[in-house]
């Protein structure tokens, strides 16, 4: 049924297939080809490109070239996993850009839906919006982490949805399927003062571009609370990835942006990930077509490295040990839980002494949130938890 939606991978890419060397991603990958559309209960990845740039506000030519990734991408030999992969090849564009956005839509709900995280390449950063729309049918609300050096939430060009107002649109749906939304990365002088107010005013959590450069390591507990990871290839700085919709000296370095993406895949909650605005027209040497392929590498490493340790009733006495550090003489408390499976954090919403009647909410957080609560300062997601 979904073969509809997609052109199937070229005769080059088939070829290349056929005589991948073994080992490689290119030996082991299930494509689409002219005869058989993939079956995507055999698979727990399926990558796809959509070149779908009418969303974005950009005067220049603009288009990505998803051989250029493929060539890439299935040179790479397979690490120490065994990740069953798709490639559904090109996705067909609407006649209207509403038609490309429904697609998409149905596309991602039913992959998620059959346990299969869809890795889009794209196109306009304007595709979240359908991304998003996809967890409608789940009747829960959804988290979304953008590595971007903007927030995109509003547009001076233009009040349709397009690539630079995206945020603001999922934020106007009625009803909202929202529940947080954070971004590491941003940089001040891209960003409007009346969004950084309502990125403040929402609970919305940031993390500007040096200080993640200061410690890598805190990025992990806001791709961890995820469904939804968006990267901006834009966000990438021009010399380690001139292919990009809107270069810029400054931004993410090329192993950075792995190390990031390493992180999506390790998430237990992570169910699709996209990386757009990306321009082949603009790339040199197949630069960005190359980091681009690394990028989906390590995310694949990271989905193999996933441990479902998430706490849990079940689990909160065999997999965890708890820590409870007490504030104000003991009338105010932190909880904290540590997995015995992966080492990584957790904070827990209960606060007082006495038991809730509250429902416990627990959050991702990081080794730093727990040493600077046993120093008497307030954590960050804990301030975020309590005010909202």
């Amino acid at each position: 049924m979904f073969s509809n939606y997609f052109h199937p991978v070229s005769s080059e890419i088939l070829e290349l297939k056929k005589n991948a060397v073994p080992g490689t991603i290119g030996e082991a990958i299930t494509v689409f080809s002219n005869d058989d559309f993939p079956d995507f209960q055999k698979a727990e990845v399926a990558i796809f490109g959509v070149d779908e740039n009418r969303g974005i506000i950009n005067k220049e030519s603009v288009s990505m070239h998803m051989d250029s990734i493929r060539k890439s991408l299935y040179s790479l030999y397979i690490g120490n996993w065994k990740v069953r992969i798709l490639d559904l090849g090109d996705f067909k564009l609407g006649e209207e850009i509403r038609d490309t956005y429904f697609a998409i839509t149905d596309l991602i709900s039913n992959l998620i839906s059959d346990g299969v995280i869809p890795i889009v390449i794209g196109g306009g950063q304007d595709l979240c919006y359908p991304m998003y729309k996809s967890y409608e049918s789940f009747n829960k609300g959804i988290n979304i982490c953008s590595l971007d050096s903007k927030f995109d939430m509003i547009s001076p060009e233009s009040l349709k949805l397009n690539s630079n107002n995206y945020l603001g649109n999922i934020i106007k749906e009625d009803p909202n399927h929202l529940n947080s939304f954070s971004n590491i990365g941003f940089q001040s002088y891209f960003v409007q003062k009346d969004e950084a107010h309502e990125m403040e005013k929402m609970f919305f959590e940031t993390f500007r571009l040096g200080d993640f450069r200061q410690n890598i390591e805190e990025s992990e507990p806001y791709l961890r609370n995820s469904d939804l990871i968006i990267f901006d290839a834009s966000s990438i700085k021009q010399s380690d990835s001139p292919g990009v919709v809107a270069p810029s000296p400054n931004g993410f370095f090329s192993h950075e942006a792995c190390i990031l993406s390493r992180y999506s895949g390790m998430s237990d909650r992570v169910s699709s990930f996209g990386i757009f605005e990306i321009n082949s027209k603009k790339d040199i040497n197949n630069q960005t077509s190359q980091l681009i392929s690394q990028i989906i590498w390590y995310f694949l490493e990271g989905f193999s490295l996933r441990t479902g340790d998430f706490p849990t009733k079940k689990t909160m006495s065999k997999n965890f040990k708890k820590y409870v550090v007490p504030v104000d003489q003991e009338d105010f408390q932190f909880i904290f839980y540590k997995s015995k499976l992966s080492g990584r954090w957790w904070i827990s919403s209960s606060t007082s002494v006495e038991v809730s009647s509250k429902r416990e909410i627990i959050l991702p957080c990081s080794y730093k949130d727990y040493l600077d609560s046993v120093s008497g300062k307030i954590p960050t997601r804990m301030m975020r938890m309590l005010k909202v």
